[in-house]
């Protein structure tokens, strides 16, 4: 919840990462062995863009295709029923999410792939999961409104 509403891009990245981590041992705790992984590979690419952004360098389309095969990858391995689609598509939305520059279009990509998770978390019975999640679409939604609706007025 903390993520979106960081006013910089270094900040979102890093607890980005945190959430990543904590949101994967969670799912592998409930077996939902899709999900956990891409979590995992959500917070490596994540770890990598937070590298970048301190060293003020930028992702290459080299590094984005990367990602994007590896949660591909990633999705294929561990596929064991069409939810198992919901990571794989929230994957990409993560990858375009991180290698965004403005922090507004961050927060509307995140939102987009914070809400993919809600079926998954249902259906894999993550209570847990799912009331975090919720809670980070609404803190997603006020930072929206509080930094990027608000400050074009």
């Amino acid at each position: 919840m903390i993520s979106m509403q960081c006013k910089k891009r270094k900040g979102i990245l890093f607890y980005l990462i945190i959430g990543n981590i904590v949101g994967a041992v969670g799912l592998i705790l409930l077996k939902a062995y899709a999900g956990a992984l891409i979590q995992f590979v959500f917070g490596l690419q994540t770890l990598i863009n937070y590298v970048l952004e301190v060293k003020s360098k930028k992702n290459t389309p080299t590094m984005v295709g990367f990602y994007i095969i590896l949660s591909i990858i990633v999705s294929m391995i561990t596929f064991q029923s069409r939810i198992d689609i919901i990571p794989l598509v929230s994957a990409v939305l993560h990858t375009i999410t991180i290698i965004q520059e403005k922090e507004k279009k961050i927060r509307i990509i995140n939102l987009s792939s914070l809400v993919l998770w809600i079926p998954y978390y249902i259906v894999f019975n993550a209570w847990a999961n799912l009331a975090t999640c919720l809670c980070i679409v609404v803190s997603n939604v006020v930072s929206i409104i509080r930094y990027d609706i608000k400050k074009v007025k």
